[in-house]
């Protein structure tokens, strides 16, 4: 029996030259481009990306959209970024579909025999999730400094390999550290990391609340990325216009807040955590690391919304601590309206604030610092 070459579909195993004959791309590197077959392909080896302090891989937690694969982008020592050179193969990921350029995962499970070729599985084709196409995560790598990393979150489109040995590794114990962050939707790329005045960080993490030093803002593309037509359309395919819609405007809310917050003289951040059994890593929304203040964020002031806050704030709140401040933070949902009346009531009963903005533009609430 014998393999062709001339075609690959999902599960199939090939040496990166024969991957190469299909889909093009270069022979070396992790995000290899090809203009002629309108492909990117991405390439995961976990012997390269352990050492260097990330997983690629499926989450084991599904979302109502389905599965998602994390990739993590290029750049094996100090923050990765978008521009310039060091940041091509990047830029390749996030514009594939305004380039009309398929997404395709690769990842490494051995050798030729009697080779020191390897061999790539292929495990499908993928498109960027349309609410969150990717987050920035704090990493120590293989020299242990820290840094600040690109995830890509990657829905697949179409017919895919997920098997266990692709599963990004659950964590063996709970922990969270504050790290720069910031807000990332397909619609709004923020030149402004969320991460504002001289926030310190970890030196590493830990179950109990670390010391904190200076941290580094993220580098990330300037100007606002405009999605082209095409991009909506494949896009929309997996998330509501209401989701989009949503999403969009939290991105706006949190980042006008923490302008607001900037301009008072208060020090931004947010919280990364990891639970222990879960492969995921849970993020907070916005943190005032001055006044010890945990925001949760959304686009709607719908009940549902609120009700949705409420639990992930309460989540959150558990893991957000710091050596200058051990206990409990204060707990506020930021809303772009306000609510209805009740809802104050309920949050009230589990000691969490509201702050809204008016219709005139000011936020409204106890915890807004005066200017």
């Amino acid at each position: 029996m014998t393999t062709r070459t001339d075609t690959i579909v999902s599960g199939d195993i090939r040496t990166r030259a024969e991957i190469r004959k299909v889909f093009g791309g270069s022979g070396q590197g992790g995000i290899c481009s090809s203009v002629e077959k309108r492909s990117v392909n991405l390439y995961s080896d976990p012997t390269v990306g352990e050492v260097n302090g990330y997983y690629d891989g499926w989450l084991a937690e599904e979302d109502e959209l389905g599965p998602i694969f994390e990739y993590t982008g290029a750049g094996k020592s100090g923050n990765q970024t978008f521009a310039g050179a060091a940041g091509s193969g990047n830029r390749a990921i996030l514009r594939h579909a305004e380039q009309d350029r398929t997404l395709r995962v690769f990842t490494q499970v051995g050798f030729m025999p009697n080779s020191g070729t390897k061999t790539h599985e292929y495990i499908g084709e993928f498109t960027l999730d349309a609410l969150e196409p990717y987050v920035w995560r704090r990493v120590h790598g293989e020299d242990r400094k820290e840094r600040n990393v690109i995830v890509f979150r990657l829905r697949p489109d179409g017919e895919f390999q997920k098997s266990s040995k692709n599963l990004i590794p659950a964590a063996t114990e709970t922990t969270w550290e504050l790290v720069p962050f910031e807000v990332v939707t397909t619609a709004n790329l923020h030149t402004d990391p969320a991460t504002t005045g001289a926030l310190e960080g970890p030196s590493k993490r830990r179950k109990k609340a670390s010391s904190l030093r200076k941290a580094a803002a993220n580098a990330a593309t300037s100007g606002t990325f405009v999605a082209s037509e095409k991009f909506n359309k494949k896009m929309s395919l997996r998330s509501s216009a209401a989701a989009y819609i949503a999403v969009r405007h939290e991105a706006e809310l949190t980042s006008t807040y923490m302008a607001y917050l900037k301009a008072v003289g208060r020090k931004t951040g947010a919280f990364q955590i990891k639970v222990k059994g879960l492969t995921s890593t849970l993020k907070t929304d916005l943190y005032d690391a001055t006044e010890h203040v945990l925001y949760e964020a959304k686009g709607s002031s719908a009940r549902e919304e609120v009700r949705m806050a409420l639990g992930q704030i309460l989540d959150y709140s558990r893991y957000v601590r710091t050596e200058d401040h051990p206990e409990p933070p204060k707990r506020v949902i930021l809303l772009p309206a306000k609510p209805d009346l009740d809802m104050f009531d309920l949050c009230e009963s589990y000691g969490v604030e509201i702050v809204y903005r008016s219709e005139n533009g000011s936020f409204i609430g106890e915890s807004v610092p005066l200017e």
